[in-house]
């Protein structure tokens, strides 16, 4: 090691390698562009000969990647290349194909589940098989029947939220976080659901919650871990009270993994007997009958843990703060939503079931847009398969080849929801079909489709319908200073994030009004 140092590189050596290297790079750019086996499918030749502009477009640009993929599509037809190795497509029809049941199933990519420090957990698994059994012993704990059993805590919630905003507004110079309320809402039900645990985010001071902040810090984290997964394994080597005072952002997002993973543990050793004073059965109780002998059980229910907060929470914050703006931005909405609630329930105090509220149409259309303009994910869903062949139109997409669509986009089709940006909950009254004559639900995929269905999609639905029913048919609250640039999604980190992401959904008392709720 010393002879080398004592004899550094000559100048025509170096002159060497340096050709050495352009020529491997340019060969490599010439393989990808002519002779790759996607060669054939359209896109810009840059996103093809490179994945550094996928870099720029979410690190450089911050997460704008997927507005620029919308360009392409527009210019270049429903099959776009957007990097060297990975083909978009954006048909709204063939979106079962790729996501559906078939055999073999088409696997997650690997290198992007370590994204939330989650390898074990079920969204983060990539094999289809391990994937399927994996949720065999967990479908159930989440079925529309077993949520039911905890509609009873969630109207409670509901109804602690909307006292929480009377006292809170009545207090002069009082404004709400209705996004915070949400997410207070939100992390209570959740929690008591998976683990017989309640926080009391709903009656905090502004319903200040530390879980939501931490999800908010990873979500703005996610495209730099995925391209550079090294970051994850640094931060899992560094203890979070260290990582703390390195950085109170990162810091927060590993406390808040370790709360969780720790009251899963004590769920697990018993040592947490919550489970016993409540009706319904929690989840990770009945888990760890079922797998809590199994070689990597307590990492696969830690994971699990984790991961089912962080999705339970984010996505019936978003929807609910999203479609609550929209309600209040939109008077005609508010108006005929109001006097719906009021026909169907006389007493405010006496909220009907999931199951009565569902019937009422117009409560359905302002919830179904909500979804709609929520998106669920904003960034792709990207899936390869070792073995077969994935054919779209007259274009083969061999073995190994990546291939992704984006619910966004879906959710932003105009030939399929004109006016695809704007809320409109008429577009969902009456049985509404596509030009293609399908239900115009079978372009919904906020909660996706097929095996890897989101679980927790009865429980955000109870909670949403529960929710909008009880603060819209007790409170007269209007908007105050707040614009559509607090809920439009403008950049994408997996979750769609607003331009005015900090703004939140603020409401006070209409004026003039001299009771806030009745």
């Amino acid at each position: 090691m010393m002879d080398f140092l004592a004899h550094p590189l000559s100048l025509q050596t170096v002159y060497l390698l340096v050709s050495v290297a352009i020529a491997w790079s340019a060969a490599i750019v010439v393989y990808r562009l002519y002779f790759s086996p996607i060669a054939n499918v359209p896109g810009p030749k840059l996103a093809a000969a490179t994945g550094l502009v996928e870099i720029w477009y979410d690190l450089v640009l911050g997460g704008q990647y997927v507005f620029q993929i919308e360009k392409w599509h527009e210019q270049y037809g429903p099959i776009v290349r957007i990097t060297p190795w990975q083909v978009h497509i954006r048909d709204p029809d063939f979106h079962d194909e790729l996501y559906t049941m078939k055999q073999p199933r088409h696997r997650k990519l690997d290198y992007i589940c370590h994204r939330f420090n989650t390898p074990s957990s079920l969204s983060d698994t990539p094999d289809s098989d391990l994937h399927d059994r994996r949720r065999a012993p967990v479908a159930s704990l989440f079925s529309r029947q077993r949520v039911q059993q905890l509609l009873p805590s969630v109207q409670q919630k509901a109804h602690r939220v909307v006292d929480h905003i009377q006292r809170y507004c009545d207090e002069e110079g009082k404004v709400v976080r209705l996004d915070k309320a949400w997410a207070a809402y939100a992390t209570d039900n959740v929690l008591w659901f998976t683990l017989a645990m309640s926080y009391n985010f709903v009656d905090a001071p502004g319903f200040l919650c530390s879980f939501t902040e931490a999800t908010s810090n990873l979500i703005y984290s996610i495209h730099w871990l995925t391209h550079f997964p090294i970051l994850m394994k640094v931060f899992n080597a560094i203890p979070p009270k260290t990582l703390t005072r390195l950085s109170e952002e990162i810091g927060a997002i590993f406390q808040f993994q370790e709360d969780v993973r720790g009251q899963v543990r004590r769920v697990v050793s018993g040592e947490n007997e919550g489970h016993k004073a409540v009706a319904h059965r929690t989840v990770f109780h009945e888990l760890s009958k079922e797998i809590g002998q199994a070689p990597g059980a307590m990492k696969e229910m830690e994971d699990n843990g984790v991961n089912t907060t962080l999705a339970g929470v984010e996505t019936t914050t978003r929807s609910g703060s999203l479609t609550s703006f929209w309600i209040l931005k939109k008077p005609e909405v508010h108006a005929r939503l109001k006097a719906e609630l009021e026909a169907a329930i006389p007493d405010p105090m006496d909220i009907p079931s999931f199951t009565e509220l569902e019937k009422l149409p117009y409560l359905n259309a302002v919830i179904q847009e909500g979804l709609r303009l929520t998106y669920g994910v904003s960034g792709r869903i990207a899936r390869w398969n070792p073995s077969i062949s994935v054919r779209y139109r007259d274009y083969v997409l061999p073995p190994r080849t990546e291939f992704a669509m984006t619910p966004a986009l879906q959710h932003r089709n105009p030939d399929i929801f004109p006016g695809p940006l704007e809320y409109i909950p008429e577009r969902w009254l009456d049985n509404p079909v596509s030009p293609s004559g399908h239900p115009l639900s079978k372009y919904m995929v906020v909660f996706s489709r097929g095996p890897r269905m989101c679980l927790g999609m009865h429980l955000a639905q109870a909670e949403l319908f529960i929710g909008i029913a009880t603060i819209f048919r007790r409170l007269d609250v209007g908007l105050l200073e707040t614009e559509r640039d607090v809920v439009d999604m403008a950049a994408d980190y997996f979750a769609p994030v607003p331009g005015n992401a900090k703004g939140g959904v603020r409401i006070r008392r209409k004026a003039g009004d001299e009771e806030l709720g009745e």
